[in-house]
């Protein structure tokens, strides 16, 4: 297990030094420098020049030859002082920047990797959590930290060596100080890290009800109910387990604390003391000079003895989230977003699902043999009630997630062959659950694709004209400039729930692609502009496979084929006029619907 433990620790420090260098190469170089300068700083002063001086004064050497050595240690020291600001001043922060940014495009590269199946996983989350969070601030500790073991190690070294040339056992008092460090301090900083990780479920659950409070997009339904009751109820169970968890370990960390603390200050210091007084007062086997220098460099060995295992129980510790940074950025995905392969043909045939099967987890199946072929550009109407499987089905045709069983063909090929990034840019998506981002209309709708300006701007207000937007989009002073949202300016437009809907529409306008996929588009619309909406949808949807899903039954009647699912399954399948005449759930459910407007 320690030998386990070593290991995780010198992989995460290979792994820091790596991707330190990686991102700032003289960083580490001159970090390294730096620690090694504040200790030859310190042994010239505290331990050689102390010496020296006593030497010269017991040899009577002249006042002004002493000087002449003092000066030059003094000059020597000015240098050295002027190398370490200069990295404190100006080093250190611009390649903390460097750091900062190295590493979260490290982060942000791999986070457009991970399959959506992990985001469902609370356990992969948590992980997750813990290697994003600050990752350049543990990486920055990690190699300060590692430099500073470097160079108090060998501070410790030559310091051990002067207290050696004047008398061999009291070296032994050093001992002390070790014990204490690496025994009861390396167990300490153990739990610390196991009470903190046991913690950070509840901080999650914490940190969610502090999100709620703070996003406007909570605040309505805050204040128009009693729902805040419930957070604070939720807030008040994760304190109190945090509490506990703390409780649990307190006891135990408390007396480590106490050990640590008497074996590296109390035994060594006073040891010292005792020992080098009882031979300069009592044997006369030591003078006065050799007994002010072995206490002046045992108590600041001490000192940095201390600070040697802080540095090494820093590095462990932050070793320990970086060996989640590491894992993560070795995750290796499922669907590699950078997966080659065959590259998809135009135009699109055929799109068939062969007895498809697909869980989110192992104990049980969203859908169930899914089985389907559609031939030539036709519009496909998914209908069922909520959780019947329906934005799953268009998931897995899009490749965000792979079936367990079966397989699903794109012009008679299984999807699995295509070039990841090809085969997605089949697809122009607006998704129920779409996100409004905080940048321009123009963005919110191109999503980085850009040609030229003058198309780009053509593309943007044909797809707005398509989704019912484009009056009020020219109603803005900006237009398409026009920032959405105020997370960073104050001047930022907020439009409705409907609104956003029909710019998630237009993003899918805007997008040429052979397939089209609009789940629930007009869920926040009224029946009028969900009427006009999916005249434009069955418009953009010529001579492509368009693909819609839709809670409203009378949104679907004119698709070329309605597969009406339940319980994952597709249970009837064919025109609207087809199930109608057939009179199954379908002919019921739209019945029922006709019925409630018609009211």
């Amino acid at each position: 297990m320690k030998e386990n433990f070593l290991y995780r620790t010198v992989s995460s420090c290979r792994f820091a030094l790596k991707t330190g260098w990686k991102i700032s190469k003289k960083r580490i170089i001159l970090e390294f420098l730096y620690w090694i300068f504040v200790y030859v700083d310190w042994l010239l002063v505290s331990c050689v020049l102390i010496r020296f001086i006593l030497d010269l004064a017991m040899k009577r050497t002249s006042f002004e030859k002493m000087m002449v050595y003092v000066g030059s240690v003094v000059a020597l020291e000015a240098l050295l002082e002027i190398f370490n600001l200069f990295f404190e001043v100006y080093v250190k922060p611009i390649t903390d920047v460097e750091l900062y940014d190295g590493v979260n495009k490290m982060l942000y590269d791999k986070a457009c990797q991970v399959d959506l199946r992990c985001f469902e996983d609370s356990d992969f989350y948590n992980e997750y959590m813990m290697a994003v969070s600050q990752a350049h601030e543990k990486l920055s500790d990690m190699l300060q930290g590692i430099c500073q073991i470097a160079a108090r190690f060998a501070a410790m070294i030559a310091a051990a060596v002067i207290i050696y040339q004047i008398d061999h056992l009291a070296i032994l008092f050093a001992v002390f100080p070790i014990l204490g460090n690496f025994v009861f301090y390396g167990v300490l900083n153990g739990r610390i890290f196991r009470m903190e990780k046991e913690n950070m479920a509840f901080q999650r659950m914490a940190d969610y009800v502090n999100r709620t409070l703070h996003l406007g997009e909570y605040a309505k339904e805050i204040r128009m109910t009693n729902v805040f009751r419930l957070l604070k109820k939720q807030y008040d169970n994760v304190v109190v387990s945090i509490h506990k968890v703390i409780a649990r370990y307190s006891l135990g960390n408390i007396i480590l604390f106490c050990m640590f603390q008497y074996f590296i200050f109390l035994l060594p210091q006073e040891g010292a003391v005792v020992y080098s007084g009882y031979r300069v007062s009592v044997s006369g086997t030591m003078v006065f000079a050799e007994m002010a220098v072995i206490l002046t460099t045992m108590n600041n060995n001490t000192w940095i003895l201390n600070e040697f295992v802080e540095a090494v129980m820093i590095v462990v510790k932050n070793g320990l989230y970086m060996e989640q940074t590491r894992h993560f950025l070795e995750y290796e995905p499922a669907i590699p977003e950078d997966q080659e392969g065959l590259m998809p043909k135009l135009p699109i045939r055929t799109v068939e699902f062969e007895h498809v099967s697909f869980g989110y987890k192992e104990d049980g199946y969203v859908l169930k043999d899914i089985h389907f072929k559609i031939e030539g550009s036709q519009s496909v109407a998914l209908a069922g009630y909520n959780g019947a499987g329906k934005s799953t089905l268009m998931k897995l045709l899009m490749r965000l997630y792979d079936p367990d069983e079966g397989r699903i063909l794109v012009n008679g090929i299984d999807i699995r062959e295509y070039q990841v990034k090809a085969y997605r840019d089949l697809f122009a998506t607006a998704f129920q659950n779409g996100r409004i981002f905080a940048d321009t209309v123009e963005e919110n709708v191109l999503m980085g694709r850009r040609t030229t300006d003058e198309k780009d701007r053509q593309r943007v207000w044909q797809a707005l004209k398509l989704a019912d937007m484009d009056e009020e989009i020219e109603k803005q002073p900006l237009r398409e400039k026009t920032i959405l949202t105020r997370e960073f300016s104050k001047e930022g437009t907020v439009f409705s729930g409907g609104q956003n809907q029909k710019i998630l529409a237009a993003r899918a306008f805007a997008k040429d692609s052979p397939i089209a996929v609009f789940d629930e588009p007009s869920s926040a619309l009224d029946p009028i502009a969900e009427y006009h909406l999916f005249a434009n949808i069955k418009e953009y949807g010529k001579e492509r496979f368009l693909f819609f899903i839709s809670h409203r039954l009378s949104s679907v009647r004119d698709a070329d084929i309605v597969f009406y699912m339940k319980n994952g399954r597709i249970l009837e399948r064919g025109s609207h006029r087809e199930l109608m005449n057939r009179n199954g759930e379908y002919a019921s459910l739209y019945r029922l619907q006709a019925e409630n407007y018609q009211g």
